[in-house]
C-alpha cells in the first residue's frame, strides 16, 4: 500500500507538470492518465466527457488493461438509470469522489458487471472534472483487490482531479480572452462595414446603385465572402438577384430563390427572411438541404445570413451575406447586418418619398395647366360654331395645357363598330391619326382604352402601357409614340355613347385620382356641348319636319277624300299620288302592283316633278333579281316599311336605281306595302331630294296613308267579293255543293212547277226515285273522302244519260230523283235500263276497282199521284221494292206496292216486340270433317215464330233488325244462348262441339262487343276455344285497323275466327293475311254449280289452295249433292256443310243427331265453323270473287 501511495504521489507531481505544459485540455487529460497509470497499480485510468446531446460520459483517453472494456460501456449522468448509478454518474452529479471498493458486490455496478468480472476489476473510484463550476466529465481508476482504494490514494487521485480541473479553468479564460479579441476585431470590421454602408447610402443615385454599394462594402469593408441583393418581382414568387459582389458571385446568382413556403426554393433561409421580416442563418451550408448544398459546395460558402429588406413596413426583398461559420453563429454580428439591411430600408423609403414629392410636384404643375386648358376648353366651347371647330379648338387647348404627346377625338361611325377620327393635336398627333379603333370587344382593336370606355360608359385609365404591351393591339404606336400611359373617356348624347376623348401621356402614372376628376370635367363639357349641337339641329329639323307634317296631314286628308270618291281601284291610285306629291313635297309618288306569276310589279300610277320616270322604273319583288333588293322589294317581302334616308349612301352604286336617283336628285325613299288580309298585293313609294326627309312621325302618317289606300282596296275586294258572294250564296242555296245538283228545296220547286205544267196541259211525265246499292259498304271500307267521289260520279253519269231538259236532283246521302216530262212508260222503262247500264260500270276508287249499282223506284204523274208529297213518297215506295227484289233493277209503283209497304212496317212493329216477347230461337246445323264423316261442330241459326205471321224467314227480317238497328240485342242473345245451348249438352253427357254464332255488321261495331262475348262465356261457362265467330269480308274491311284491334282481342281469348261468304266481298289479299283468321268458308253461291260451272269450279279450287297455304281451316256451305262433296273431297277441302248432311235442327234433334253420330277422336286443332241464314237465302245473281 505504501508503494501504491508513493506512486500516487508521483503521478500527482508528474500531473501538475503535466497541467504546466499541457497546451489544449486534450492533451492534459493524456498526460494525466499516463502518469497515474505509470506511477500506480491500477488496471485503468481514463477521463470520460460529457456529451451535451446524449447526457452520456464518453470515454475521452484512458491507459492500462481496462481500457478496450471501458472504451466501449455507456455512462450516464442521469440519476435513477442503471448507468446513471455508477461512481462516475455518482460523482459527476455530486461533483466528488466516489469510490467503491467491492465492485463486483456493490449494486451500483450492475449495468457493468459481466465485464467487470472478465477483467478482474474489484474496486474503483471516480473523481469529477469541473470547469467554470460545471462538471465536464470524471477521472476513473480500476484496480484488482477488493478494498485497495483507501481514503489516502482517494484523497491524492482527488487532488489530482482538482489539480485538473484547476487547469481546465485556466484553458477555457485563455479561450474566452482569444475570442473577445477575435469578435472585437469582426465587430470592428462590422462597424467598418456599417459606415461604407451609411456611407454608399448618402452617396447612391438611385435605388440600384444602393443596392450595388451595398453588397460593395459589405464585401470589402466588412469582410463577407460575398453579398447579394435580391428583389421580390411583382407578378410571382421568385426573388431575383439584382446586385451583388464577392467570389462566385455569378454562381451564386444564378440560383433561384423564392418566397413562397411551399416551393422548394422559397425553404431556405431568404424566403423565411422575406416573409418572417427577421433575420435567417445557415451556419453550414455544405450540410444542409435543399438546392443550396451543391451551390455551397462548388462555390466554396460555409454559411450565410439573410436580412430582408422593407419598404414602408413591407417586405420588398432579402440582403444576403456569405460569411464564414464563425460570424454566422456570432449574435453581434449579425444584429450588425440587421441594422445594415434597417439602413437600407430607411434609404429606400427616403428614395420614394422623394419620387412622391418629385410627382407631386410634376402633377401640381400638370393641373394647374390643365385647369387652365379646362378654362381654354370651356371657352372653345362657347365659341364653336360646328362641331368640327369644337373639337379641334378642344384637343389643341387640352393638348397645350397637359403637354399630352395627343388628345384625340373619335366618334361611332353610322354601320361600323370602328370609330372615326374626328379631331387631334399634340407632338405625336399624326401617330394618333393611325390608330384603328373599335368598339367591338371580339376584335384586338376593340380591347384597348377607347373600346373599353365606350362599352363600359366610365373612364378607362391604364398608368403603365409597358406593362401589358406585349399582347398590345397598338404596341407599335405604343414604342413609336413614346407612350407610357393613357385615358378614354366616354362622350354621351342623350345618355348614350357616342364617342370617345383619349389623352396619351409620355409618363408613367400620368392619370392620377384628381388629374382624372379633371379629363372627366372636361369630357363632360364636351358631351354638353354635343347635346347643346344635338338640341339645335333637331329644332331645325323639327320646324321643318312641321312645316311638311302640316302638308302630309292636308296630303292625307285629300287622300281619304279621294278614297271616298273614286269610283274605281285607278282613280284611286291616280288621287293618292297626287295629293301625296302635293303634301309631301315628294319628288315622285307611285304605286306599284303585284301581277301573279311574275316577280315584276306592274306600275299603276305616278305623280310628282319626276312622276314619269318613276313609272317607268322596273321593280321586283324577288331578292334574286337586282331591281327586288332595294326599297319596294324589301318592303314587299317584309311586309314592313323601307326607309331609307341616305339612298345613294345606303345601296351605293350596286343598286340597278343609282344612276336615275342620282340623276334625279334623289336622296332618300321609303316604300311601304299595301296589305290585303296580311299579304302584300302592292306598294307605294314615296322618292324625296332631300337627305333625312322621312321622320318618325312622317313616316307615322305615311303608314297611315298606305293603310287606308289598303282597307279602300280592301273595301273594293269587299264589294267584289260581295257580287261574287251573293252568287254563289243563291246557287248554294239551291243547289248540292258536292255534285253541284239542284238540293232538295230545288227539287220540290221544280217539281210543284212541273206538276203544274202537266196538268194545265194535260200531259204525263215520270218521277225517277234512285238509290245506290251497298254505297255504305263503299263508304266505311274506303272511307269518306271516296264515297263523296263516288257520288260525285254518279251525278255526272245521271248527267251523261240523261236529256238536258230532263231534272236531276240530289236528296241528300245516296239518294237522288230525275224528273222525266212528257214522256211514256215505255220510254221510262228505256231510260231506267240505260240508267242502271251507266251507274253499273266498273270505277276506280282510293286505287280500288269499284262496281255499284241502283234501286229505281218510278211514279208515273198522273196515275201515281196529284202533288209532290205523294209522288215523292210512292216513287220512294217503289224504290225500296226493288232493293227486295234483288237490287240493280227498278220496280214502277202499283197497289200492290203498298200493300207490300204497309206488310213492312206490320214486320218492323212486330220485330221490335220479338225479342221481349221470347219469339226468337235458335237451329242448329252440323259441320262435319270431308275426310272422317266425323261431326267437328255446330252453327247457330236464328228463327222467329210470330203468333200471327207465323215462321219468319231469316233472310226477310234478318236485313230488317240490322237497318233498324235491333240486331246488336237480337245478336247479344243469340251469343248468350247458344253458349248456355252447348254446355246444356255436355252436361246431358254429350261432347263437346265447337259453336259458331255469325257476327252481323252492327254487331262487330258495337263497342260493347268484347263485354258481350265475356258475358255469355261466363255466364254458361263455356271454354272459349269451343267458340267460334263468324265475320265477313266486307265487315272487316269497313275499318281494317278497327277490325285487327277487335279480332286480334277476341282471338287473344282463345274464341276461334272464320271468314263467312268468302270470295264474294271486296277484300284485298295483302289486308286479309293481317286479320288472325282460322277458318274461311266458301259461298254456296260458287258451291251450288260445282258439278257442271267451269268458272265455280276453278274459284272453289283457287280458296281451298290459298286457305291451306295459310294454314286455315276451308268448310264449303250450302252443299247438297253428292258431286259437290266429291269435288270438295277430291280437292282438299276441310270440311262442309248443308242438307247434304242435314238441315238446321232444334236443340232436341240435334243432340239426338250427336249422340247417334261417331265419336269425336278430339276437338280439332284450327277452330271450325260454318254459318247458312237458311235454305232459303241465296245470292243476289251475280257470280263474283276476289281473290
Amino acid at each position: 500500500m505504501e508503494q501504491t501511495i508513493r506512486g500516487t504521489f508521483a503521478a500527482l507531481n508528474a500531473s501538475n507538470e503535466a497541467i504546466l505544459y499541457a497546451k489544449s485540455p486534450e492533451e492534459l487529460y493524456a498526460k494525466v492518465c499516463e502518469a497515474a497509470f505509470s506511477s500506480g497499480d491500477f488496471l485503468a485510468t481514463a477521463v470520460f466527457l460529457l456529451d451535451a446531446e446524449t447526457s452520456l460520459l464518453r470515454f475521452a483517453v484512458g491507459f492500462g488493461d481496462d481500457v478496450v472494456r471501458l472504451r466501449g460501456i455507456n455512462i450516464s449522468i442521469i440519476a435513477n438509470t442503471p448507468e446513471g448509478e455508477g461512481v462516475c454518474g455518482q460523482a459527476f452529479r455530486d461533483q466528488k469522489a466516489c469510490v467503491s471498493n467491492d465492485y463486483l458486490n456493490d449494486p451500483r455496478s450492475l449495468a457493468w458487471r459481466a465485464g467487470a468480472r472478465d477483467s478482474e476489476v474489484t474496486a474503483a473510484a471516480a473523481m469529477p472534472l469541473i470547469c467554470n463550476g460545471r462538471s465536464v466529465g470524471v477521472f476513473l481508476v480500476t484496480r484488482r483487490e477488493v478494498g485497495s482504494l483507501d481514503n489516502e490514494l482517494v484523497s491524492l487521485l482527488a487532488r489530482m482531479a482538482a489539480n485538473v480541473s484547476f487547469a481546465l479553468d485556466n484553458f477555457e479564460h485563455e479561450r474566452m480572452r482569444k475570442s473577445s479579441e477575435r469578435a472585437m476585431r469582426r465587430l470592428n470590421q462590422m462597424f467598418g462595414a456599417i459606415s461604407a454602408t451609411n456611407e454608399a447610402i448618402l452617396r447612391a443615385k438611385t435605388e440600384h446603385d444602393l443596392y450595388q454599394r451595398v453588397c460593395d462594402a459589405a464585401v470589402h469593408s466588412g469582410k463577407s465572402v460575398a453579398a447579394v441583393v435580391l428583389l421580390a418581382e411583382p407578378d410571382n414568387h421568385w426573388l431575383e438577384p439584382v446586385a451583388g459582389t464577392g467570389d462566385a458571385i455569378d454562381l451564386i446568382t444564378q440560383t433561384r430563390f423564392s418566397i413562397d413556403p411551399d416551393n422548394i426554393y422559397g425553404k431556405g433561409v431568404c424566403g423565411q427572411a422575406f416573409r418572417t421580416q427577421r433575420p435567417c442563418i445557415n451556419n453550414d451550408i455544405p450540410k444542409s438541404d435543399g438546392p443550396w448544398r451543391q451551390v455551397g459546395h462548388e462555390a466554396g460558402v460555409m454559411a450565410c445570413i439573410a436580412v430582408p429588406v422593407t419598404k414602408f413596413g413591407k417586405s420588398i426583398g432579402v440582403l444576403l451575406f456569405f460569411v464564414g461559420r464563425s460570424l454566422a453563429t456570432d449574435e453581434e454580428i449579425v444584429a450588425l447586418m440587421a441594422r445594415i439591411a434597417e439602413n437600407v430600408s430607411v434609404a429606400l423609403e427616403n428614395f420614394e418619398r422623394a419620387n412622391e414629392k418629385a410627382r407631386a410636384d410634376r402633377q401640381k404643375d400638370r393641373l394647374s395647366r390643365m385647369f387652365a386648358a379646362l378654362s381654354a376648353t370651356n371657352e372653345a366651347i362657347m365659341r364653336a360654331k360646328s362641331r368640327e371647330e369644337m373639337f379641334k379648338l378642344v384637343c389643341q387647348a387640352a393638348g397645350k395645357g397637359a403637354r399630352f404627346n395627343s388628345t384625340s377625338i373619335f366618334l361611332v361611325a353610322p354601320g361600323s363598330d370602328y370609330l372615326e377620327m374626328a379631331a387631334t393635336a399634340g407632338p405625336t398627333s399624326e401617330n394618333a391619326r393611325n390608330l384603328k379603333v373599335s368598339i367591338d370587344e371580339a376584335v384586338p382593336e376593340g380591347r384597348g382604352l377607347c373600346g373599353t370606355a365606350f362599352r363600359s360608359r366610365q373612364a378607362s385609365i391604364n398608368n403603365n402601357f409597358l406593362k401589358d404591351i406585349a399582347d398590345s393591339a397598338f404596341r407599335d404606336i405604343i414604342e413609336r409614340e413614346g407612350a407610357r400611359s393613357g385615358a378614354a373617356f366616354p362622350l354621351f348624347v342623350d345618355g348614350e355613347p357616342v364617342g370617345v376623348m383619349l389623352f396619351i401621356a409620355s409618363e408613367h402614372d400620368t392619370f392620377t385620382a384628381e388629374f382624372a376628376e379633371l379629363l372627366q370635367r372636361l369630357a363632360d363639357n364636351v358631351s354638353f356641348a354635343l347635346g347643346s349641337f344635338e338640341r339645335a339641329d333637331e329644332k331645325a329639323r323639327t320646324e321643318e319636319q312641321k312645316e311638311r307634317l302640316t302638308r302630309m296631314f292636308g296630303a292625307l286628308s285629300a287622300t281619304n277624300e279621294a278614297i271616298m270618291r273614286a269610283k274605281s281601284r285607278t282613280e284611286l291610285f291616280h288621287l293618292v299620288c297626287e295629293a301625296a306629291v302635293v303634301g309631301g313635297n315628294f319628288t315622285s309618288t307611285a304605286i306599284a302592283l303585284e301581277r301573279p306569276g311574275d316577280d315584276y310589279l306592274e306600275n299603276v300610277a305616278s305623280a310628282g316633278p319626276d312622276g314619269e320616270r318613276a313609272f317607268n322604273v322596273r321593280l321586283s319583288i324577288n331578292a334574286s333579281h337586282p331591281e327586288g333588293r332595294s326599297l319596294t322589294g324589301i318592303a314587299f317581302r317584309t311586309r314592313k316599311p323601307c326607309i331609307s334616308n341616305d339612298y345613294l349612301g345606303d345601296f351605293g352604286d350596286s343598286s340597278p336605281f343609282y344612276q336615275v336617283l342620282r340623276d334625279a336628285g334623289t336622296r332618300s325613299g321609303a316604300a311601304f306595302p299595301l296589305l290585303k288580309n296580311g299579304k302584300p298585293i302592292a306598294a307605294i313609294i314615296f322618292l324625296s331630294c332631300e337627305i333625312g326627309a322621312f321622320s318618325p312621325e312622317l313616316i307615322g302618317l305615311l303608314r297611315r296613308l298606305a293603310e287606308n289606300v289598303s282597307f279602300a282596296l280592301e273595301n273594293f275586294d269587299r264589294a267584289d267579293e260581295k257580287a261574287r258572294a251573293d252568287e254563289r250564296i243563291e246557287y248554294l242555296a239551291s243547289h248540292d255543293g258536292l255534285t253541284r245538283l239542284p238540293n232538295r228545296e230545288t227539287f220540290n220547286e221544280l217539281l210543284r212547277h212541273a206538276i203544274e205544267v202537266a196538268g194545265r196541259h194535260q200531259r204525263q211525265f215520270a218521277l225517277l226515285f234512285i238509290d245506290l246499292d251497298r254505297f255504305k259498304v263503299i263508304n266505311d271500307s274506303l272511307g269518306h273522302d271516296a264515297g263523296d267521289l263516288l257520288l260525285v260520279k254518279i251525278a255526272d253519269r245521271l248527267r251523261g244519260t240523261l236529256r238536258s231538259s230532263d231534272v236531276i236532283a240530289r236528296l241528300g246521302g245516296d239518294e237522288f230523283v230525275v224528273i222525266l216530262e212528257e214522256t211514256d212508260r215505255g220510254d221510262v222503262e228505256t231510260i231506267a235500263e240505260s240508267l242502271l247500264s251507266a251507274l253499273s260500270q266498273p270505277l276506280q276508287l282510293s286505287g280500288h276497282e269499284c262496281q255499284t249499282t241502283a234501286s229505281i223506284g218510278v211514279a208515273m204523274y198522273p196515275a201515281d199521284g196529284l202533288d209532290a208529297k205523294t209522288l215523292t213518297k210512292n216513287a220512294d215506295m217503289a224504290m225500296y221494292l226493288a232493293k227486295e227484289d234483288g237490287k240493280n233493277g227498278f220496280r214502277f209503283y202499283s197497289r200492290e206496292i203498298k200493300a207490300q209497304s204497309i206488310e213492312r212496317l206490320t214486320l218492323e212493329n212486330a220485330l221490335r216486340r220479338a225479342l221481349e216477347r221470347d219469339q226468337f230461337s235458335l237451329f242448329y246445323q252440323p259441320k262435319i270433317d270431308i275426310a272422317s264423316g266425323q261431326i267437328t261442330g255446330v252453327e247457330a241459326l236464328l228463327r222467329w215464330t210470330h203468333p200471327d205471321l207465323g215462321q219468319v224467314a231469316p233472310a226477310q227480317f234478318i236485313p230488317l233488325a240490322e237497318e233498324i238497328g235491333l240486331i246488336v240485342p237480337i245478336g247479344r242473345w243469340v251469343l248468350k244462348e247458344a253458349c248456355a245451348q252447348n254446355m246444356a249438352w255436355q252436361r246431358r253427357g254429350l261432347r263437346p262441339v265447337t259453336m259458331a254464332v255469325n257476327l252481323s255488321p252492327r254487331q262487330f261495331g258495337d263497342e260493347n262487343l268484347l263485354h258481350d262475348i265475356d258475358g255469355a262465356l261466363i255466364s254458361s261457362g263455356m271454354s272459349p276455344a269451343l267458340l267460334q265467330l263468324e265475320v265477313t269480308e266486307s265487315m272487316v274491311m269497313r275499318n281494317v285497323h278497327r277490325a285487327i284491334r277487335v279480332l286480334d282481342a277476341i282471338q287473344s281469348r282463345g274464341i276461334r275466327l272464320a271468314i263467312d261468304d268468302f270470295g264474294t266481298g271486296y277484300s284485298s289479299m295483302s289486308l286479309m293475311k293481317q286479320f288472325p283468321i282460322d277458318t274461311i268458308k266458301i259461298d254456296r253461291s260458287f258451291v251450288r254449280d260445282l258439278a257442271r260451272d267451269s268458272e265455280d269450279q276453278a274459284i272453289a279450287q283457287a280458296i281451298i289452295s290459298m286457305g291451306k297455304a295459310l294454314g286455315m281451316t276451308v268448310i264449303a256451305e250450302g252443299v247438297e249433292t253428292a258431286e259437290q262433296e266429291r269435288f270438295l273431297r277430291d280437292h282438299g277441302c276441310d270440311e262442309m256443310q248443308g242438307f247434304r248432311l242435314s238441315k238446321p235442327l232444334p236443340p232436341r234433334e240435334l243432340a239426338e243427331l250427336l249422340r247417334s253420330a261417331p265419336a269425336l277422336i278430339s276437338p280439332p286443332l284450327q277452330p271450325e265453323e260454318d254459318a247458312a241464314d237458311d235454305q232459303a237465302a241465296s245470292d243476289l245473281g251475280r257470280k263474283r270473287a276476289v281473290i
